[in-house]
Formats: C-alpha cells, sequence, structure tokens
C-alpha cells in the first residue's frame, strides 16, 4: 500500500504541478506528429481486451482536430506527451509521460483551462518487463500484477478500490497458439477476446452476423407482444458491443402524455427509446449459444477494425426486411407508425429513418428534428 499512499500524495499535488510537468516534458520533445485515434497504451494487450482499434498516423496536421490526437516524441524516438483533443473547439486532454530504466510515471490533465488531474498512472518493470501497475484516481485506485510463462503474459491480477470502496479481485487469464501469438484473453467464463479465424473474412462475418440478427429480431417481434396501440418500435443500438441491439415500444397512450405535457417540446422524448414503458435490452432476446458467440465476435471485430459504420448499415438492412413484414406480427399500430433504427442517442435517427422510409422522410422530418 505504500506505493499506492505515495501515488494518491502525488494525484493531490499534481495539478499545482501542472505547468512544470509540461515544460519538463515538453521540453524533451524532439517531434510531434497526429495520429486519428489513439496508439499508445502500456497495458498489455489493452486494445485486444477493450475491442479497440489503433489509430493511424496522419500524414499532416489536420484541419478539424476534433477527436484526434497529437504526440511528442523524445531523442529516443519514445511518446511522452500525448494530446486528445475534444468536440470543444482548442481544448483537449494532456498526458505527459516520465520515462526512466525501470518504471514509467503518467499524468493525465483534463482538458478545462483549469487542467485539473485525471489520473496518475505508474509502470514497474523487472529487466524490462512490466510486472506490476498502478492507477489513481480522485475516489479510488487499481493495482494490476502480471505474470509470465515462456517470457508470455499468463495472468493478470487485479486489485480495486472503487467509489472510495474496496470491490473483488479479478483474475485475466491469457493463452497463445502455437506460434505465440494471443489467442483468448479470460476472466472466469467471460471471454474478453479470441483470435478470429482468418479463413473468415469481415465481410463474410458481417454476412453471417446479419442474416442471424435478422432471425432473432424477426423471433422476438412475434413473441413478445404489446396490447397497446402502438406509433413505433425503435430498434436502438450502443456504441459498444452493438450486436444484437436492443427494442423498445413506444405506445400512443405515452406520446399523447407527453405531448399534452411537453407541446412542442415533447419531440425530445418521443424519440429517446430510454423512456419508452417496453423495453427489450440486449440480453432479454432469445439466442441460442452459437448465435451469441457469433455476436461477440462480430462486436469484436467491428471495434477492432473501427467499421461501426459497416455494423449500422447490417442493422438498416434489417430494419428495411422487418418493415416489408410488419404484416406478420400483428401488431396494434397507428396510422402513422414507423419501425425506426438507430443509435439510443438519436444521433443516427434521421439519417436511418431516410434510408428505411424514403417515401415517408418529408412527412415525418419535421417530427424527428
Amino acid at each position: 500500500m505504500e506505493t499506492i499512499h505515495k501515488l494518491q500524495t502525488q494525484f493531490t499535488q499534481a495539478s499545482n504541478r501542472y505547468k512544470t510537468l509540461k515544460k519538463e516534458t515538453q521540453d524533451n520533445v524532439v517531434q510531434w506528429f497526429w495520429a486519428s485515434s489513439w496508439l499508445l497504451s502500456l497495458e498489455p494487450f489493452y486494445f485486444e481486451q477493450h475491442k479497440f482499434s489503433k489509430g493511424r498516423i496522419l500524414k499532416e496536421e489536420p484541419e478539424n482536430k476534433k477527436n484526434k490526437l497529437q504526440y511528442g516524441i523524445d531523442p529516443n524516438g519514445e511518446i511522452i506527451v500525448e494530446r486528445q483533443y475534444t468536440d470543444l473547439e482548442g481544448l483537449y486532454y494532456e498526458t505527459f509521460l516520465i520515462r526512466q530504466a525501470d518504471k514509467i510515471e503518467s499524468y493525465r490533465f483534463h482538458y478545462s483551462p483549469e487542467k485539473p488531474i485525471d489520473n496518475i498512472e505508474l509502470f514497474l518493470y523487472d529487466n524490462g518487463v512490466l510486472s506490476t501497475s498502478y492507477t489513481v484516481v480522485e475516489d479510488g485506485w487499481i493495482k494490476y500484477t502480471y505474470q509470465y510463462e515462456n517470457k508470455r503474459l499468463a495472468t493478470k491480477l487485479m486489485e480495486r478500490l472503487y467509489m472510495n470502496q474496496p470491490v473483488p479481485n479479478r483474475i485475466f487469464v491469457y493463452t497463445y497458439d502455437e506460434l505465440g501469438i494471443l489467442e483468448t484473453i479470460q476472466e472466469g467464463k467471460h471471454l474478453w477476446y479470441k483470435k478470429p479465424d482468418k479463413s473468415l473474412n469481415y465481410a463474410k462475418l458481417s454476412e453471417l452476423a446479419s442474416n442471424k440478427l435478422f432471425d432473432v429480431l424477426k423471433h422476438t417481434l412475434a413473441s413478445y407482444k404489446v396490447e397497446e396501440k402502438l406509433f413505433c418500435i425503435y430498434i436502438h443500438y450502443y456504441h459498444t458491443d452493438m450486436f444484437p441491439p436492443a427494442i423498445a415500444y413506444g405506445t400512443e397512450a405515452q406520446r399523447t402524455k407527453w405531448i399534452e405535457e411537453e407541446g412542442k417540446e415533447a419531440k425530445w422524448i418521443i424519440w429517446n427509446p430510454i423512456e419508452y414503458e417496453h423495453i427489450l435490452e440486449q440480453d432479454a432476446l432469445k439466442m441460442d449459444t452459437e448465435t451469441q458467440k457469433l455476436f461477440t465476435l462480430f462486436n469484436q471485430e467491428t471495434e477492432l477494425k473501427g467499421k461501426e459504420s459497416s455494423a449500422i448499415k447490417c442493422m438498416v438492412e434489417c430494419g428495411k426486411k422487418l418493415k416489408d413484414i410488419l404484416w406478420e406480427f400483428d401488431l396494434n399500430t397507428t396510422d402513422d407508425f414507423v419501425l425506426v433504427v438507430a443509435d439510443y442517442e438519436q444521433g443516427d435517427l434521421k439519417k436511418n429513418f431516410k434510408q428505411i422510409y424514403p417515401e415517408r422522410y418529408d412527412e415525418f422530418k419535421k417530427k424527428l428534428i
């Protein structure tokens, strides 16, 4: 605990050291470059476990810096500064890395002008091999202990204080194929990562997942009955683990109530599936084990390859097919009933609606914005 206590003390003092840390680190930068997304994680297999695709180096400074990253490297070619730009013009998170032979300290500061500290990380190495790492935040900490077999990471023990409360330890297990390539990351029965089958490319995987998704949605709509009159079925997805999406049923009674209470402002609630009375979340959709594994693999490859738009396209195509067979489900609907497919935040609602109902887009446009 001595190390954690020391890091907690550094955390409380870090905001006052922001200018000093920035100057000392940036004085050692010999070159800057830009990237489309994150390139660096000191945690082994971070991108695989979190299903996060690495960014690509940009040839020049982007005109639009929103959500882009800028890196500074030292004379050894090591990254020591990271700037993560936000949607807010000119504001970015800043991370400064202090590299030594047996340890690396990382200080991440918030994008706000006051520059409060977000977290401090410490990575400890034994003969160049990561042995322990710590992350300290305002209301907790994480400690990882790494164990190796045949010079490969075998297990990672996670100890944690969350919201100032201790939580059970967790163990992640790593396995490799005959060539020493990472094959799986598993925590108990939960599979965090599985090496994809090279014979199954993403296009084929998308086709299989899309066909299976249509079957799952069709079966669900046929078996889950809502007796109340419906103005909408909202198939909504999240931005991670997109397959399968959730299904929400918008009732006319709720819509009428919202309009009476909110008037014109009701449109912000009417098209918010989280507010609907009847919702089938992802884990409520009936799927066999084979389908669950297929969707898990598809979600993993979608995120690792940065193919979110492809996954959305698959869901929209399923929406088109379902729209054409709505009569099969014997739904109690209003005259202006629609089936929509979009993210739960409604960011894609207009665009996707136009693809499913091009003939009704003008009619409904005012209701969607």
